[in-house]
């Protein structure tokens, strides 16, 4: 189970915002198709909010070409060149979507919708061979819990380099998980991120997107 090891629980937390940050992204598109156009008093949001899902989405996969895989590869079998294919045509796409995201919304909400499922085609499939394959029972029968701590840690701050600022970064991945899923999340969190700088501090830099979070 994910909650038995820290690294298969960080994977599902992290696909799971992602996966919510696609979901959302297509129904509000389907939205805004049906009103003939984004509500202007949205658009500021949707534009933030998309990007953001395209760099965490980057940095996720990143993090696991650079840290997680080659630390895997010799310890658990895995189709680790399918799941590494998986990311260069998902990274392919995501510069497409940035592409679309910069011109919104000129560039048509039709096409914003069609990248954002071409994305999913590949999202749902490659996460369920990576939840699969890498699982909490394989990884603690190789890695001990020192280890499992180190490499959780080394994830993490990779993630944190490459996913953009953390004003918006942190609230889009917090806002997009509920209940335990997200005080699980924001446990390890120091008390001034959680209690000032996120709700306060920095609100009026992520609050275009809340009519987009949980």
């Amino acid at each position: 189970m994910a909650e038995t090891n820290p690294i298969v629980q960080g994977l599902a937390t992290i696909h799971k915002i992602i996966s919510r940050g696609l979901n959302i992204s297509i129904r509000k598109c389907d939205e805004y198709l049906s009103k003939k156009g984004i509500p202007q008093g949205e658009t500021t949001g949707f534009y933030m909010y998309l990007s953001t899902l395209k760099k965490v989405t980057h940095a996720h996969h990143l993090s696991e070409d650079d840290v997680a895989f080659p630390y895997f590869m010799n310890l658990i079998e895995a189709p680790y060149d399918r799941l590494k294919d998986d990311h260069q045509k998902i990274a392919s796409i995501l510069e497409t979507l940035d592409k679309h995201i910069s011109e919104i919304p000129s560039s048509g909400v039709g096409k914003l919708r069609e990248v954002l499922l071409e994305i999913e085609k590949l999202w749902v499939p490659h996460i369920i061979i990576e939840e699969e394959n890498l699982t909490a029972e394989k990884l603690n029968k190789v890695i001990g819990i020192k280890e499992q701590a180190d490499l959780t840690e080394k994830l993490s701050r990779h993630g944190r380099e490459n996913s953009g600022p953390g004003p918006l970064t942190l609230p889009f991945m917090i806002y997009n998980l509920e209940g335990n899923d997200r005080e699980a999340f924001t446990k390890p969190f120091p008390w001034i991120l959680k209690k000032v700088l996120i709700p306060i501090i920095w609100k009026g830099q992520w609050k275009p997107m809340s009519p987009f979070f949980l």
